[in-house]
């Protein structure tokens, strides 16, 4: 079997403010060790269950975050910016990937109680909707796996994030590694056993393949993007076929889901090029 993983930061056990997830601030290289023994909890489960061949996307920040030699030798790590599909890059290669595991993940942009909630760009997007539905990464991406017909197997992070999960996707298999209070505030787990608890769920995850969650994007698809700031939007209408809808609000449709993502990240890109540092 071939498995892909895609790992944030944001979701990982221990971690509550954005200080532990920025490179440079207080906290950042514990942050990194928690998000190492997560991930390698996961192979470790998904070698048991007989993948022999796994393939881990760094999905946080500059996508620097993850260390080769502190992975689980089974693994090959992709890291870097700039990627064609950004957290997912790599579920689209030729040899494709059985099924998907999203490790780390958070609650969408808006998510009160989420930890660290936020969808893609947190200073450029106040929403992100698909054919008029809010969804957050988890679902962006996951309809991307859907788009070139890979299930997502495991999904983990916080309570919030699987609530969520459940009301877009239905049954999946999501492991909390966290109970979410508020955006900044956490309940963490006992740390030996959520990593007891990550093996056992990807092993389990791994072998029950009619638990798998194959999200197929709708075709067409609409994506409309509520930007933080109307020069945001300023900027987004001046790619060809993105609409102004108000003051905040642009939209992008496509009968081809990659293609929807992939403007989703670039209009994100255009609108962090707008945040002004004096005037916001």
């Amino acid at each position: 079997m071939r498995a892909y993983i895609s790992v944030d930061l944001e979701g990982i056990n221990g971690i509550c403010h954005s200080s532990q997830t920025q490179p440079g601030e207080p906290g950042y290289e514990r942050s990194v060790q928690l998000m190492h023994a997560e991930t390698n909890a996961v192979i470790k489960g998904l070698v048991k269950a007989g993948c022999d061949e796994i393939v881990v996307n760094d999905s946080h920040w500059d996508m620097r975050n993850l260390r080769i030699e502190l992975l689980h030798p089974k693994a090959h790590l992709t890291s870097g910016w700039q990627k064609p599909f950004s957290m997912v890059s790599g579920v689209h290669s030729e040899k494709k990937p059985d099924f998907a595991c999203f490790i780390g993940y958070h609650a969408r942009q808006g998510c009160a109680t989420g930890v660290l909630s936020h969808t893609y760009r947190a200073q450029v997007f106040r929403d992100v909707r698909i054919n008029d539905v809010l969804v957050g990464e988890t679902g962006l991406n996951a309809y991307l796996a859907g788009a070139f017909d890979v299930p997502v197997a495991l999904i983990t992070g916080d309570d919030a994030l699987k609530k969520e999960c459940e009301d877009l996707m239905g049954k999946v298999n999501c492991t909390v590694v966290k109970h979410a209070i508020s955006r900044y505030s956490a309940c963490f787990k006992p740390q030996e056993q959520v990593l007891e608890e990550l093996e056992k769920s990807a092993y389990e995850a791994a072998k029950a393949k009619s638990t798998w969650n194959l999200l197929k994007p709708p075709a067409p698809a609409k994506l409309t993007l509520s930007m933080n700031d109307t020069s945001m939007a300023d900027a987004c209408e001046l790619v060809p076929n993105v609409k102004r809808l108000n003051d905040r609000d642009v939209e992008f449709s496509d009968q081809d889901y990659s293609v929807v993502f992939r403007v989703m990240l670039a209009l994100g890109a255009l609108g962090a090029s707008r945040k002004d540092p004096y005037f916001s």
